[in-house]
């Protein structure tokens, strides 16, 4: 028992010591992962793909993790049996191999592949086991998209003569209108729907006392509202991928990468993909910043006369601003996995005396490293926020070319603060 603790310990160790891209970390020296490393796929620029054939021993497990992939990028796992009926159980991890985040089994999946879509700072970890009693061979299939840095959304707005005056928020009077008469639309349904629900309650009441059945005609129609149904509708993925479709199983997955690597063209298409895939970790953000101002400019679009002078500096200021989102999402999510560590060291070293003092040792050694982790994140921290400075600086010469002359001192600072609020340790 103190030899398998003392043993948990060193694991521990060493997998804290390398958080930056780290498989699920395990207790059990009898778990050996075999890696997957993504390389360049040979169509898509800028996308990643791996292949392997694999088979599943009756009565045991398969761990496996997924290596070399970006935060920004949406990643495809595809499983399924070769040419047999077996039912295979796959469960997506994150962290440890005990904490399943997902599970999906073949023989419930359509045309029987598992598809796990996730996105995920950190090294992806599956397991893959079956209750059959036999081998079976599989084979996985994973695509890892080319890079996706649309979801921060754009601040600008077109400019006004209300929204350069004294009203700086940065909502033009359009977009204002429109948010009354949607408002006033909705209003005005949710009356109507609040008044026909007490109709129906009315005459539900009476129908009680006189003939309990007719209650049972009346509910159905009661429940059959739904004021969630004049919502916003999250619509579905465009179906051109259920066009190409193959008649064999490696078909309808390649037909299925075709259209995730392809689909990148349109924001929308991006967008309407981008929200089906799952964050490992609550560590990667996949929306735009809460209370993000909307700023002023003559460009409000890149389809715009003017976008030809706005390219270069709007280039820079997306990436300088998805660089410090990279950023933080590296030292939130390395800062979690340590925590997490050293949490763990601290429970298991508590059983024995030996090994807690080994684990201090060691634990120093750890602190040690986060102390190096923020002093490399403060210092590329000023570097890029200096950066993007000089982006705001090419906005404005932009600006001032069309006659917004004083538009970093009225509407750029005010960016500029608010990133560097948000991009902090």
């Amino acid at each position: 028992m103190k030899t398998k603790i003392f043993y948990s310990v060193l694991v521990l160790i060493c997998l804290s010591a390398n958080f930056l891209s780290a498989q699920p970390f395990t207790l059990d020296k009898n778990i050996k992962p075999i890696k997957l490393g993504l390389t360049e796929h040979p169509k898509y620029k800028g996308a990643k793909f791996a292949e392997a054939g694999m088979t599943l021993k009756q009565d045991s497990i398969n761990y496996h993790f997924v290596k070399g992939h970006d935060i920004y990028q949406l990643v495809d796992i595809f499983i399924f049996a070769n040419g047999t009926a077996a039912n295979l159980i796959a469960d997506v991890v994150y962290n440890t191999w005990g904490n399943v985040e997902e599970t999906q089994q073949t023989s419930t999946m359509k045309n029987g592949i598992i598809n796990f879509k996730v996105r995920s700072y950190q090294d992806i970890g599956f397991m893959v086991r079956s209750d059959e009693a036999h081998d079976i061979p599989y084979t996985i299939v994973v695509n890892a998209s080319p890079e996706l840095m649309n979801y921060l959304g754009s601040p600008f707005v077109k400019a006004t003569d209300k929204n350069m005056g004294s009203d700086s928020s940065g909502e033009n009077s359009e977009a204002k209108t429109e948010s009354s008469q949607s408002a006033n639309s909705n209003l005005w349904i949710y009356i109507v729907i609040g008044v026909l629900l007490l109709v129906v309650g009315l005459l539900a009441g009476k129908l009680m006392g006189r003939k309990k059945t007719m209650l049972f005609i009346l509910l159905p129609m009661l429940f059959a509202v739904n004021p969630k149904g004049y919502g916003q509708d999250t619509g579905e993925l465009n179906q051109d991928v259920e066009d190409g479709v193959r008649s064999t199983r490696r078909g309808q997955i390649d037909a299925g990468i075709d259209g995730l690597n392809s689909a990148f063209g349109t924001a929308g298409a991006a967008e309407a993909f981008f929200k089906q895939y799952r964050n490992l970790g609550s560590c990667l953000g996949s929306g735009s910043p809460p209370g993000q101002p909307r700023i002023p400019s003559f460009c409000d679009g890149e389809e715009s006369e003017c976008a030809d002078c706005f390219a270069s500096a709007r280039a820079e200021f997306n990436r300088c601003r998805y660089n410090l989102e990279r950023l933080q999402t590296i030292y939130n999510c390395s800062r979690a996995y340590i925590d997490a560590a050293v949490a763990l060291g601290d429970n298991v070293s508590g059983y024995h005396g030996v090994v807690g003092i080994v684990w201090q040792s060691q634990k120093r050694g750890i602190m040690r490293s986060i102390e190096d982790l923020e002093k490399s994140y403060d210092q590329k921290r000023v570097e890029m926020l200096h950066s993007f400075h000089e982006s705001l600086l090419m906005l404005d010469a932009c600006e001032r070319e069309h006659g917004l002359v004083d538009w970093y001192d009225r509407f750029g600072v005010m960016f500029y603060n608010f990133v560097e609020m948000r991009y902090h340790r």
